[in-house]
């Protein structure tokens, strides 16, 4: 149900993950954390998997947890996600004295805080505006942006501020929220997720929110939607996160995992010189504009000024079909434009 890892040296930090075990994105924030705490301290990662999500469940999860610490509690936590900053709010007896430092959630409200006491944190930065302007900039002849969201109140927060930068754009470009259109607001699920990357057209963009589950509330892992992104996208792909960069999507500006595992490094660095986390702020980890070189290649595009490119093309770099294979048709026009997307949506209907 849980696992702890990590060598037991003089000031020990504890890593709590929201999430049943490793995954390539808490791991590279486990990496930030370690390299920028150095030898000032260790680092034991601890991962919550439970056997459900009643409070029954996370109360096994907290008896396992305080055998696996033996009465040695750390000297600070580290929380990543919102299920875990939850956890160590529930179970403040498990590290007495010891400061909460969340990160990679959206900060939390003034009472969530103020129950925790000893805590501070990294609120996760998503660049939104900034996103949609990229978008515009690196292809002005955009004429249609996709986002992808799941159910989850953050995407919805998320969406209504997709809705909001769009509208310097709403006179030459159109904004689709695939799942939760009107006449189709179920949400989505992989398969018609996958639909909707490969129907995308050439003039149009993907901005992925994010989509931790699907409409039915399953959880979908950061390796089945890199796989849908490199098997089916096909126009650029612009992330909110590093969470599957690397799969084909073009990248933008992004939240860097191990970015925030190095601010949480910081903070933790503070406390253990004598600082009071009480009198820390919570402050924003800023996302990074990155891109992978090989996606750019493939959609003809060019990275602004100052933006770092990883992964550039080797050789010639494929061009697959922009258009999927079901017959979906496109020609420049708004015309056009809106007989797609009424397309889209009544496929998603049917």
């Amino acid at each position: 149900m849980l696992s702890l890892c990590g060598p037991a040296l003089a000031a020990e930090v504890l890593l709590l993950h929201s999430g049943p075990g490793p995954t390539p994105w808490n791991q590279r924030l486990a990496a930030g954390l370690i390299e920028g705490l150095g030898s000032a301290a260790s680092v034991r990662q601890a991962f919550l998997q439970a056997t459900g999500t009643d409070e029954d469940a996370y109360d096994d999860v907290y008896r396992h947890l305080s055998e696996a610490l033996a009465g040695d509690a750390p000297e600070a936590v580290v929380t990543e996600g919102p299920v875990a900053f939850a956890f160590a709010r529930k179970y403040l007896n498990l590290f007495p004295d010891a400061p909460v430092i969340f990160c990679a959630m959206a900060r939390p409200d003034p009472e969530a805080l103020s129950e925790c006491g000893n805590c501070t944190g990294l609120s996760a930065a998503s660049a939104v505006r900034e996103s949609v302007d990229l978008i515009f900039a690196m292809r002005p002849e955009t004429r249609l942006v996709v986002a992808i969201a799941d159910r989850t109140p953050e995407s919805a927060r998320l969406m209504d501020r997709v809705d909001q930068a769009m509208r310097p754009y709403l006179d030459r470009a159109q904004i689709m929220f695939p799942g939760f259109e009107a006449g189709d607001d179920r949400g989505l699920d992989l398969h018609e997720l996958g639909t909707t990357l490969a129907s995308v057209p050439s003039t149009g963009a993907v901005l992925f929110l994010g989509f931790a589950e699907d409409r039915d509330g399953n959880p979908v892992s950061d390796e089945d939607l890199a796989a849908l992104i490199r098997e089916r996208a096909a126009s650029p792909v612009y992330l909110l996160s590093d969470a599957v960069f690397g799969s084909g999507a073009v990248g933008g500006w992004m939240l860097s995992a191990k970015g925030v595992g190095a601010d949480a490094a910081r903070v933790v660095l503070k406390v253990l010189r004598g600082g009071n986390v009480r009198e820390m702020l919570p402050r924003s980890t800023q996302p990074v504009l990155r891109f992978d070189g090989t996606a750019l290649a493939r959609f003809g595009l060019k990275a602004p000024d100052k933006a770092e490119v990883v992964n550039p093309p080797a050789g010639k770099v494929e061009e697959r079909p922009v258009l999927p294979a079901t017959g979906l048709a496109w020609a420049a026009g708004l015309a056009a434009m809106a007989a797609l997307i009424a397309l889209l949506r009544r496929r998603y209907r049917a």
